[in-house]
């Protein structure tokens, strides 16, 4: 049986002095009420009041495209639509947006704890790395904010630096022996040796916070509280571009704490109702698969500080992922486990 097109129509406002353009009417047509990746779409302008179009151009994302589009290599997110329609020797410009969301159902995995470590429960997590089998944290709030080298085995803190009152330290990731770490609100972030020695600071884009950070060996990740995570120049830590993290059915805001693992971004998501860690596609923002952490802060030592789960980190020596949390007393080596 033929699926019957939805059509969603965007009435549009012209961005012409000479503005008739309620005459035009521009229609989106897919196959659902979500337009989903490698959907395809028709796009359409007619003429309301029956006056005559002689041409049309369309544009998606600024570039040409027919009125017949493939989304199979776009990025997921908001997708911006231009029209120039040309009536009567005038043109006349439509505009507006539509959201991309992924083309299937994230994966659902489960944990399974291999071992447990002491982790400072004054430590309010904010960015976790391994680099060179060591392990190094940022710790936020203002006034106690830190970067710390520690023993993850003992937990002891083998050297920690103290952030200047003014500022809530947020994630870190560590390139070519260089550590990034972000603030929170101040936009700007410092740069330290493995060492934690200042060599220099650099400041935000169009970002609107620090919060997580991570890195590919060529582009640093950075998230910024909302669904989107900006790819930054490793060199200059200019704001290139950026992904939309999506599921098949919503945006996922508040993209936390990241790490780079195996081709993927691990990413805490702050504030949720329940512990979980996405797995992102860095390539278009899809959310490929959902860790469940449910019943591991149960494990951790109560105190009146206790916070949410934060800080994945990766150790290549190992080929394990370990997790913690804002004053956890506890630092977990995990093994994911695929949901049947």
């Amino acid at each position: 049986m033929k699926q019957l097109l939805l059509i969603l129509s965007f009435f549009l406002m012209s961005n012409c002095e000479n503005n008739n353009s309620k005459d035009f009417k521009l229609k989106i047509q897919s196959t659902d009420k979500t337009v989903k990746l490698n959907d395809t779409i028709n796009i359409d302008i007619s003429s309301k009041r029956g006056t005559i179009i002689d041409s049309t151009k369309l544009f998606l994302n600024n570039k040409a495209v027919d009125n017949h589009v493939i989304l199979d290599n776009y990025t997921l997110g908001n997708q911006d639509i231009r029209a120039v329609v040309y009536s009567d020797g005038q043109s006349f410009t439509l505009t507006n947006s539509f959201d991309i969301y992924s083309d299937s159902a994230p994966k659902l995995y489960k944990y399974e704890i291999i071992n447990e470590f002491r982790h400072d429960n004054k430590a309010y997590t904010q960015g976790l790395e391994f680099y060179d089998n060591v392990l190094y944290e940022s710790t936020g709030l203002n006034g106690k904010s830190s970067l710390r080298k520690v023993n993850y085995r003992t937990g002891e803190v083998l050297k920690s630096i103290k952030i200047d009152n003014e500022y809530f330290a947020e994630g870190i990731t560590i390139l070519n022996d260089k550590i990034y770490q972000l603030t929170w609100k101040n936009q700007i972030g410092f740069i330290y040796n493995t060492d934690l020695e200042i060599m220099n600071t650099f400041e935000y884009g169009n970002s609107i916070q620090g919060w997580g950070l991570c890195n590919d060996g060529e582009y640093i990740y950075k998230s910024d509280g909302t669904n989107k995570i900006w790819l930054l120049d490793k060199d200059t830590l200019e704001e290139i571009s950026y992904i939309e993290v999506m599921t098949n059915k919503s945006k996922i805001k508040n993209i936390n704490e990241l790490e780079y693992i195996n081709g993927k971004i691990y990413a805490n998501t702050y504030q949720l109702n329940r512990d979980v860690v996405i797995i992102i596609n860095p390539k278009n923002g899809t959310v490929e698969g959902v860790i469940d952490f449910t019943g591991i802060r149960d494990l951790v030592k109560e105190s009146p500080d206790l916070d949410v789960m934060n800080g994945i980190a990766y150790n290549p020596k190992t080929d394990r992922l370990y997790v913690t949390g804002k004053n956890w007393d506890k630092l977990f080596e995990i093994q994911l486990v695929e949901n049947n």
